[in-house]
């Protein structure tokens, strides 16, 4: 009758509503989980320590690997800068070579010294000249630590991975847990290759970027702080792996049912969205 089915639906929210009281064995349970969880993080902690004392050791060749798109395109912009300023100097006045003759120097050579001092204001040097310095004494060594900690968790990312995945494989099913053990390595594979791309471009991105130093008078210089460069290198790199993460995370949401291609074209203006505001 309709009184049964309302009196059920009131027991229903009742039931719902109701907080079951905290037994000693689900207090057990949430103990254990999270001393498994400070377990795992200190695991990671310590992958990533030992990573970092890796990467310092090797710091030299890491960081020629980084500097290596800016330091072709300072060649070549140096390189055009001497060329521009040889041929300004074809063109001007120098003085006559003076000749010790005590304290005193002839009219002539006095005039030609004059001139050639005229024409040096007159023509300033020409074209980009591109170098690296620090502004601040720490900085060498905040660099050199960045750095470490960054390819150290570059380097320890698989191992920090299978923590989290080892975590959390418990709350899982088997068919949960199956793609999971396919999208693991195709993710890692996707990661490095955004990287990849991400390196390859930096060398044309460079020379994009100093070619707008042209639209500025001369004498103009840029001079590059190492930190700014790598941190930005880093950055652009980061990004382009993220990116390259979009198949896999699709793939997952698609295997956990999360994700329909009829969800992906009824919302795609949100993902437009997302994706601007992300962007």
């Amino acid at each position: 009758s309709a009184y049964n089915r309302g009196s059920k639906r009131k027991e229903g929210k009742a039931m719902f509503f109701r907080r079951e009281p905290m037994t000693d064995e689900r207090r057990m349970e949430l103990v254990e989980h999270l001393g498994e969880l400070r377990t795992r993080l200190m695991r990671s902690i310590l992958y990533l320590i030992l990573g970092a004392i890796i990467a310092y050791q090797f710091f030299t060749p890491l960081y020629a690997l980084l500097y290596k798109p800016l330091q072709r395109e300072m060649k070549v912009q140096n390189a055009i800068a001497a060329t521009k300023q040889k041929a300004s100097a074809d063109n001007g006045i120098f003085p006559l070579p003076l000749e010790p003759k005590g304290e005193t120097i002839t009219r002539d050579e006095y005039l030609s010294l004059r001139n050639a001092v005229i024409w040096l204001h007159a023509h300033p040097g020409t074209g980009n000249q591109v170098a690296m310095g620090f502004t601040k004494f720490w900085e060498p060594f905040m660099l050199r630590l960045k750095l470490s900690i960054i390819f150290g968790f570059i380097l320890t990312a698989p191992f920090i991975l299978w923590e989290i995945t080892q975590f959390i494989a418990p709350a899982l099913t088997a068919e949960e847990k199956r793609p999971l053990r396919l999208l693991m390595p195709v993710s890692v594979l996707m990661m490095a290759s955004g990287v990849t791309l991400a390196y390859s471009i930096m060398f044309y991105a460079i020379r994009w970027f100093l070619s707008y130093m042209d639209d500025f008078p001369p004498p103009n210089s840029l001079l590059q702080n190492p930190q700014d460069y790598v941190l930005f290198f880093v950055k652009i790199m980061a990004v382009f792996g993220l990116v390259f993460q979009l198949p896999v995370i699709l793939s997952g949401g698609a295997f956990l049912g999360l994700i329909s291609s009829k969800g992906i074209i009824k919302n795609w203006r949100y993902g437009i969205l997302l994706a601007a505001l992300s962007g």
